[in-house]
Order: structure tokens, then sequence, then C-alpha cells
């Protein structure tokens, strides 16, 4: 079965957005769009670590998103995983209804980061990086990544994008289902999801 809406996934790095949007996108047969391919395909950058760029990089790839949310259909859902994608679509949908759900991946930054220490230690046995230094650079890539978003997009301002109680210029919540991936492994994360879209009824003959 295909939902006849599209899946945005938003949230910060080490929450499992990748491993769960490729879950769902296999469980469905549907497109699986990840923002941070895209960067690296396009531009060379790997957007999960601090890398200086041009704010033209993230516009253009933000326009590539809110193109894709804008035409989106119920015949041809598609999952879209990147950071500003839930943000981009609020903005969209103050506009026209569009047949698209967003979701919040969540976790608390030092939860994230501990996951990230034990694959580096998987990875890596031999490396000696700290918590502390997992942290430090993170909140330095998050500092950077806010100025970049600011700068393409200033009504951004000082919000926190990923704050579960995000609301719009109207008022209305950007997340339309929040998941704090502390619920287990990214396939019960997506099981959370699809279980959602089911009560939703995204799963019905006629579009929702």
């Amino acid at each position: 079965m295909k939902p006849n809406v599209s899946v945005l996934i938003s949230g910060p790095s080490r929450t499992g957005k990748t491993t769960a949007a490729e879950l769902l996108a296999e469980r469905y047969g549907i497109p699986n769009i990840k923002i941070g391919e895209e960067f690296r395909r396009t531009y060379g950058i790997h957007t999960s670590h601090h890398v200086e760029r041009d704010p033209a990089f993230d516009k253009k790839m933000d326009d590539f998103q809110a193109d894709k949310i804008r035409t989106a259909t119920p015949g041809q859902p598609f999952i879209l995983e990147g950071r500003l994608a839930a943000f981009l679509a609020s903005v969209e949908r103050a506009k026209q209804p569009l047949p698209v759900v967003t979701v919040l991946f969540w976790a608390p930054e030092e939860e994230r980061m501990e996951r990230q220490l034990r694959k580096v230690k998987r990875d890596h046995p031999d490396s000696t990086v700290t918590l502390k230094e997992l942290l430090e650079g993170e909140r330095q890539r998050e500092a950077y990544d806010l100025a970049q978003w600011k700068h393409v997009h200033p009504e951004i301002d000082d919000k926190n994008v990923f704050d579960p109680d995000l609301t719009d210029e109207q008022g209305s919540p950007v997340y339309d289902l929040v998941v704090d991936t502390r619920v287990g492994m990214p396939g019960v994360v997506a099981d959370v999801v699809h279980d959602w879209l089911v009560q939703r009824g995204a799963f019905d003959n006629d579009p929702a």
C-alpha cells in the first residue's frame, strides 16, 4: 500500500531520520528524497559536519524542497528527509492545502551525541574523541546552520525550528507528528509513523 500523502521528515542530527526514511520508502515502494545526499551530490558537501558553504547552496536546496512540496499529489507520494522540510512545508501549506504530512524526529542533545559516540567507537575503535568534544562540535554546527537558514529565511529569526510546539505565522502547528526517537531503534520509529498514518486514514482509497 502507498499512502495518499507525502511524508516530510525533519529533525536535528542523529535522530535516526535517514534510516527510518529508508525503511518507510521501502515499505511503501515510493521515492526517498534525502537532502543531505542532494548536498553531497551537487556540491560535495557533507552537511552532517560543520562545513563553511555559500548560502546560495542552501537556497537552491530549499527551493528544490519547496517545489517538491507544492507540487505533491496524492497519487505520487514520496518521503522527503530534510532538516528544514517541515518549516518549508508550513510556508507552502499556508497558501493552499497540500497532500503532505510533517514529522519531527526528536531526542535530547546529549542522547543524540551519545549515539554518535557509540557509532564512532564502533567504526573507529582507536578513536579518543569524547562526548564533550562531540557536543561542542554539534553546537558549533547547529549555530552555523541557524545563521545560514536565517540568511536565506529571515522569518526564522531566532526560532528553534526543531521545537515540537513550533507554530507558523497563523498559529498552526508546523509538525503534524512528533516522535521521540528514544522509543526504540529506527524500525520501531518507522512503525510509529506508519501506525499514525493508518490512524489518520492515509491509506484510504480516496485522498484524505
